[in-house]
């Protein structure tokens, strides 16, 4: 059964007068990639990292559109050397870095690959539940991970911001790649977010809002309300990119086009897709 899928958006400055996140999606030869970055704080230049890595990933899918495990780290590794690269271009940027969190889909088979960097999530839900989430880059996870600290403390611990690995670092990179279980199936949703959503919004309550009788613009308004009520004045961007599949003859809304791409623009004013 061949899928197709719409995407819905929600990003958003938040209390920061600059946008470091950046997006972009596109369908090639039947396998979608979609793409979420986020500059890294701190170091400068994170908005134009997340807007280099972003391109670099579509860029390289449409010239070599293959679903893998491999080919997810492949783009990543390709987006490293991007960023390395604009590094050493932009002098007043020498340390920049973002985080990134991709998917690729076969449209064809139902096959779903994912691949991130830092502390940008991925989660993939079927009847509203979650059954892929990736493991964050963070000093947190690695808390977790040792048994010092349950999962349920990561978006209270002060470290919670403290990445242990983001694109531009130097150094070897490793990615994090996984592979959905099961092929994809009509009704499934995936969500690509930075941290400036899913700290303020839990999967409990994600799941809670998929089950309601309503498309993904209505379900990224919930989750943006959610952040509007617990995050402080200044927070942070937040940005959450919502494919919903479906049969291909069923698909409604804004279906991705296989000929174009949207993509955040190389513009930190932020004057609309590419």
């Amino acid at each position: 059964m061949m899928l197709s899928l719409t995407a819905h958006l929600l990003h958003s400055q938040g209390g920061r007068s600059y946008q470091e996140d950046a997006w972009g999606y596109h369908v090639r030869q039947d396998v979608a990639c979609l793409v979420v970055a986020d500059g890294a704080g701190g170091h400068g230049g994170g908005d134009l990292a997340s807007q280099l890595v972003v391109r670099a990933i579509l860029e390289q899918h449409a010239m070599q559109p293959q679903c893998s495990m491999e080919a997810a780290a492949a783009l990543i590794q390709h987006a490293q050397q991007v960023v390395l690269a604009g590094q050493r271009r932009f002098a007043q940027y020498t340390d920049m870095r973002s985080t990134v969190v991709m998917a690729l889909v076969d449209l064809a088979t139902g096959q779903a690959v994912f691949g991130n960097v830092g502390d940008s999530r991925a989660y993939w839900f079927h009847d509203a539940t979650v059954l892929l989430q990736t493991r964050d880059h963070s000093l947190v996870q690695q808390m977790v991970d040792a048994g010092m600290i349950g999962s349920d403390q990561i978006r209270s611990r002060k470290e919670r911001s403290v990445l242990t690995s983001s694109l531009g670092s130097p150094g070897a990179l490793e990615p994090y790649v996984y592979e959905l279980g099961r092929p994809a199936a009509a009704g499934d949703v995936l969500l690509l977010c930075t941290d400036g959503l899913w700290e303020y919004v839990h999967e409990d309550e994600m799941q809670q809002v998929l089950r309601l009788d309503q498309d993904g613009d209505r379900h990224l308004a919930c989750f943006e309300q959610r952040v509007q009520q617990r995050a402080p004045r200044h927070c942070d961007n937040f940005t959450g990119l919502m494919a919903v599949f479906h049969r291909d003859d069923a698909a409604t809304g804004q279906a991705l086009d296989p000929e174009s791409t949207v993509i955040a623009p190389l513009d930190p004013l932020g004057r609309g897709p590419a």
